[in-house]
């Protein structure tokens, strides 16, 4: 049995990302949550701040769609980017990682600081406390962090920030829906793949944890399908953000 580790934050799209590889394999592994206010406690051993940081045995690496193929390499079964596919499952990915997952980031670069921006930001404060307790000055100054945040500063460089927050959002809908197109599952595949299991956590974790009041992404029929195809493979709370704090099954969601 190897020793597997994954250290991150568990509000980071990118941990969730690996987290789901983990799951969807069935390995067992640790989660090791990363203070954001002083990271080298945990991940210092990595000269870097940047997470999720996977270790197997000793052995760790960095970057999430890396981590799909080293976990395939280490543990074939279930694979995450089966070699007959690797070239569309990059192309793909390719999307996900300079689109998709980058949206994710648009409203604290230039979203307008309303209090439903800022009841987010201290949403995300108190996820991270269930895990790595915060100081309550920290927690009240997230969403003016979150800002300033140099990761956040430099997703901002990679956009597009002469599109609208609605035009990016519905785009990157519509391109989704395009890559699931006759499914069952992304890139018309018959099972899972890793590009699955980097989109759906990121889908559904807002609701699960009370950033939305409703399932946003279950709206259009084609994505909530395609949700519940994923959702079949996956645990429950497939995110790595405590129990304690759900506020919604995500079975409620996909009614």
């Amino acid at each position: 049995m190897k020793a597997v580790k994954l250290y991150g934050y568990a509000t980071s799209p990118f941990v969730r990302k690996t987290g789901c590889f983990l799951h969807y394999k069935g390995i067992e592994f640790t989660h090791i949550p990363v203070d954001p206010t002083k990271p080298n406690e945990t991940i210092g051993f990595t000269g870097r701040t940047q997470v999720p940081v996977l270790e197997v045995d000793g052995e760790w690496r960095l970057e999430s769609s890396a981590h799909a193929h080293w976990l395939d390499e280490l543990f074939p079964e279930a694979p995450l980017c089966p070699p007959q596919h690797r070239a569309k499952i990059n192309e793909i990915d390719a999307w996900i990682s300079d689109s998709f997952l980058l949206s994710i980031f648009r409203y604290p670069i230039d979203g307008p600081d309303t209090l439903q921006f800022r009841y987010r930001g201290w949403r995300l404060a108190a996820l991270l406390s269930a895990h790595t307790p915060l100081p309550e000055e920290v927690r009240h100054q997230w969403p003016n962090a979150l800002r300033k945040a140099p990761f956040i500063r430099a997703m901002a460089e990679q956009m597009d920030l002469t599109e609208s927050i609605s035009d990016m959002q519905m785009r990157i809908a519509m391109e989704l829906v395009g890559h699931i197109g006759e499914g069952p599952f992304l890139g018309g595949f018959a099972k899972p793949t890793m590009l699955d299991l980097a989109v759906f956590p990121q889908l559904v974790w807002s609701y699960m944890f009370g950033l939305e009041e409703q399932l946003s992404a279950a709206a259009h029929p084609a994505i909530k399908a395609w949700l519940q195809r994923v959702s079949e493979y996956l645990p429950p709370n497939p995110t790595l953000v405590s129990d304690k704090m759900l506020v919604n099954s995500l079975q409620s969601g996909l009614r």
